[in-house]
């Protein structure tokens, strides 16, 4: 019996944590408290609890009252929400569930080299994916989820009863109503938070192991919440790196813009290959680790190497699909 009445306690709480989450302005000691509350396996498991069953659980109720009462505070009927989950689950471990129907199967986006897209999703929620960039898009009651295969995409997150959460090379960012961008590389997970809060978390997926969010930093292992400005940078087997920037120019990729400040050459020509079909390519080893700083089209190959003539020693040459830069001493710049 004591067991039993645990577990009532433990939903009622996980109740009220979810409550106190979907306040848009929530504060970082808030995430916190939460997350050292969900450490316990059976907190968290509990939490986990009251989230699905919410999306089961029928919200006409929630929002007739909400159309009626559009000055209400949301707090109060958010609560009675929670509540109803946390009677639910209890309830339904006596009986015996139907199978759930199957979801509606998820949208893929992509956009090929050099190409931006800009989709709204059924909740108001804006994605913008960058070049080359490939997601999938699942919905559900319980959940919004989008799996990032690839590349890199700002999200606009509108406010919500499900949490919003995307997967991306073994880390999955948890947010409620942001905006915040994600890239994936090859070995690389970086986060920029731009308004709002989240989590970043390693995944509970079993193919997350060996990928950029399975390592052994004991802060990633329940969560680390970012704050506006926060970039957070994962790489497989290494401690994650957090570091401060200015959140206006996280989405400056939106407007065809790439900004380089002090970065080696051979950092910012990678950059700029991931906009073209032309690719950089540096012929003198000695010239990657000139550093370079300005702003720059994105894909305009030639233009950037032109750019590069007026401040370092260089000249470059075309052939087929490449662009080959060396030193100044031998053959002519140009084409």
């Amino acid at each position: 019996m004591t067991d039993q009445t645990d577990e009532v306690r433990r939903r009622e709480t996980a109740a009220l944590w979810y409550t106190e989450l979907q306040d848009p302005d929530v504060s970082p000691d808030t995430w916190e408290a939460f997350l050292e509350w969900e450490m316990d396996p059976a907190n968290a498991r509990a939490y986990h609890e009251i989230e699905s069953a919410i999306g089961i659980i029928d919200r006409t109720s929630l929002n007739n009252s909400e159309t009626k009462n559009p000055g209400r505070d949301r707090k109060p009927v958010l609560l009675a929400l929670a509540a109803a989950a946390a009677a639910f689950i209890i309830g339904a471990a006596t009986l015996t569930l139907q199978s759930p129907k199957p979801g509606p199967a998820p949208l893929t986006y992509a956009t090929a080299i050099g190409e931006q897209e800009t989709v709204t999703l059924e909740d108001g929620s804006v994605l913008t994916l960058n070049t080359n960039t490939t997601l999938t898009v699942s919905y559900s009651k319980a959940e919004r989820l989008i799996h990032l295969t690839e590349g890199e995409a700002l999200f606009e997150v509108e406010h919500s009863d499900r949490p919003f959460l995307v997967e991306a090379g073994g880390t999955i960012t948890r947010a409620l109503g942001t905006a915040f961008n994600v890239r994936a590389d090859q070995d690389t997970i970086s986060v920029i938070l731009i308004q709002g809060s989240v989590r970043v978390s390693p995944s509970r997926t079993e193919d997350s192991k060996g990928k950029a969010g399975a390592m052994p930093a004991k802060t990633l292992q329940e969560g680390i919440v970012l704050k506006p400005g926060d970039r957070l940078d994962m790489k497989p087997g290494a401690d994650p790196i957090l570091s401060t920037i200015d959140p206006t120019m996280a989405g400056k990729w939106r407007e065809g813009l790439l900004q380089f400040d002090n970065v080696t050459l051979a950092e910012a020509i990678a950059e700029m290959n991931r906009y073209s079909t032309t690719q950089l390519r540096i012929d003198d080893a000695s010239l990657a680790s000139e550093r370079i700083s300005g702003t720059f089209p994105a894909g305009k190959q030639e233009e950037f190497v032109q750019s590069l003539e007026l401040y370092l020693p260089i000249q470059y040459r075309r052939s087929g699909q490449e662009i080959h830069i060396s030193r100044t001493g031998g053959e002519t710049g140009g084409p």
